[in-house]
């Protein structure tokens, strides 16, 4: 069984260029599937939450030996081109993981996502790998992994970005704090005690900033409502990408729940009779769901209080 994790960088370098090639225009798509020394979100797990950070020669090893590479979309189907054909090239330089893929402007799928990635409706990649080499470290805000060396299976162009802690993560995360919390012994624990322990030791040391089941509920409202152009013009990418993430309940940094409880108190003078009227809802109701909607107001206020008090 192999112990594949994904993670999401931001391509903001994601861009489409046309080259000649047999005669015609070949569209290439060129990119960063990974950024090196970027402090990731919090990375949610069952058995607590940590940030990870990519380190420069994490893919040298795995680009050495000729890795097969697929290039897909949301990491399913067919592959839009790959290493082994040529189709796809993969180099590590200063910034992160850079990828070069010609795509076949006859392939119903490449043409998709090519409009797509051309009007910015697609701006993220992710990466599929398995660990090789990483290191825990304790920094004021939590725990963090390096990642040193890993080998690379897919690049994939994504919808919505899902940092997935898998199980690998959280045995490696387990294995650690076995060696470091204090009743542990040096010699390190069986993986199972270990991460029981690690539940505990979580609890104790961090707020927990996963969205309840009512916050999903209304940033998935949210999500509709602004597809269905009731956001109006004002709204930011970023409150968007963000009511993905509390739609799918995955763990918010601790910033990011602070800023979220300022927001609702900035933003409760906009409450109006009738502003969540079916088929009229405002961009103040919009938002308002996005962010979370009353639970996640009533939410936020609580977990900031909280974490304002542990930081203290």
């Amino acid at each position: 069984m192999v112990d594949l994790e994904r993670r999401v960088v931001v391509a903001d370098g994601l861009e489409v260029r046309e080259i000649a090639a047999d005669g015609r225009a070949t569209p290439r798509l060129v990119g960063y599937a990974a950024v090196f020394n970027s402090l990731s979100e919090n990375l949610p797990s069952d058995k607590g939450t940590f940030r990870e950070v990519i380190r420069p020669g994490a893919f040298r090893d795995t680009l050495a030996k000729g890795a097969d590479v697929r290039l897909l979309i949301n990491h399913e189907g067919l592959p839009l081109a790959r290493t082994k054909s040529g189709t796809m090239r993969l180099a590590e330089d200063a910034r992160g993981l850079k990828m070069e893929a010609d795509l076949d402007p006859d392939d119903p799928d490449a043409k998709a996502v090519l409009g797509k990635i051309k009007r910015g409706d697609l701006s993220q990649m992710s990466f599929g790998f398995v660990t090789r080499a990483d290191h825990w470290r304790q920094e004021s805000g939590g725990l963090v992994r390096d990642l040193l060396g890993v080998d690379l299976l897919d690049v994939s162009v994504v919808t919505y970005p899902a940092y997935q802690a898998t199980d690998v993560a959280a045995r490696s995360l387990a294995q650690h704090l076995a060696q470091t919390l204090p009743e542990a012994p040096q010699a390190g624990l069986p993986v199972d005690v270990a991460m029981d322990r690690l539940t505990v030791a979580e609890s104790l040391r961090a707020v927990s900033t996963r969205p309840n089941a009512g916050m999903a509920a209304a940033a998935r409202d949210g999500l509709r409502l602004h597809e269905a152009g009731r956001s109006g013009d004002g709204l930011k990418p970023e409150t968007v990408r963000r009511a993905g993430i509390i739609s799918r309940r995955e763990a918010l940094t601790t910033d990011h729940v602070i800023e979220m409880a300022a927001w609702f108190e900035r933003h409760a003078v906009d409450r109006r009779p009738g502003w969540d009227k079916a088929g009229e809802e405002t961009p103040g109701y919009t938002a308002w769901q996005l962010w979370g909607g009353d639970a996640g107001r009533d939410w936020s206020k609580a977990k900031a209080e909280a974490i304002k008090a542990e930081r203290s």
